[in-house]
């Protein structure tokens, strides 16, 4: 993608929107170095100029990127800068999200315990705030969180309230990730037939808005758990089970 942008705008609000959102997408493509070459664009920016919000809008979108790719260390430092920068903004949102991020990065790493209290607190403001379609994101997140802690029944409450949600609003990235989870909810069960179902639902919506990133995700949680089914069905055949 070679955008072209004017070399002088007057109008820098609009500039780094479009800035943003252009190496956003580039991310979501998987193009990480074109993506945040582009996106230290807007952050200069907007930093340059002390606009703090926008500022902030371009780190949540450069810590999103970090985690796709799997910077998660890099993601949580940006996470934790819109953290401290959201006590001057003020306001519950920056708060909220940062607080969110920093969990959800722990969680992916598998640090369950440490994740929890930050997806709680998060969780608390977005409730507060009513703002839905966020707190079936961290309940989403927190959902994985007790699974690690082996709360299987506890997991799936949460990933059902989350599916519904955003079911209902139509968010079908948000829905697909609920489904293949809920897929490895089934999978921590030994239920391999039905995570295979959720997770090839899963699957067909994210080849439907072209997410490469959860294709290639759902697509091994299909492979893991054809090898766990072949395994169980060689256990039984061996008479070990």
């Amino acid at each position: 993608m070679d955008a072209k942008f004017p070399p002088e705008a007057s109008d820098r609000i609009s500039l780094i929107g479009i800035k943003k959102t252009c190496g956003y997408r580039l991310g979501h493509l998987g193009k990480y170095p074109a993506s945040h070459k582009l996106m230290g664009e807007p952050e200069s920016l907007a930093r340059s100029a002390g606009m703090r919000e926008l500022l902030a809008e371009v780190r949540q979108c450069q810590a999103m990127i970090f985690y796709l790719q799997r910077d998660y260390e890099s993601s949580e430092r940006i996470f934790r800068l819109i953290l401290n920068d959201a006590e001057q903004i003020g306001g519950w949102y920056f708060r909220a999200t940062a607080l969110w991020g920093i969990g959800k990065n722990l969680m992916i790493q598998g640090h369950h315990e440490a994740a929890l209290p930050w997806l709680e607190e998060s969780l608390a403001l977005f409730e507060r705030a009513g703002a839905h379609l966020s707190v079936a994101t961290v309940w989403g997140e927190m959902a994985v969180c007790y699974l690690g802690f082996g709360d299987d029944r506890k997991s799936l409450e949460l990933l059902e309230n989350a599916l519904e949600a955003n079911r209902g609003a139509g968010t079908v990235h948000n829905y697909l990730v609920a489904l293949a989870n809920i897929g490895n909810v089934y999978l921590h069960r030994g239920h391999y037939l039905t995570a295979i179902d959720y997770y090839r639902r899963a699957l067909e919506l994210a080849r439907e808005i072209k997410d490469p990133v959860s294709i290639s995700k759902w697509s091994h949680n299909i492979r893991l758990a054809y090898a766990r089914l072949r395994e169980s069905v060689d256990r039984l055949g061996s008479g070990t089970a």
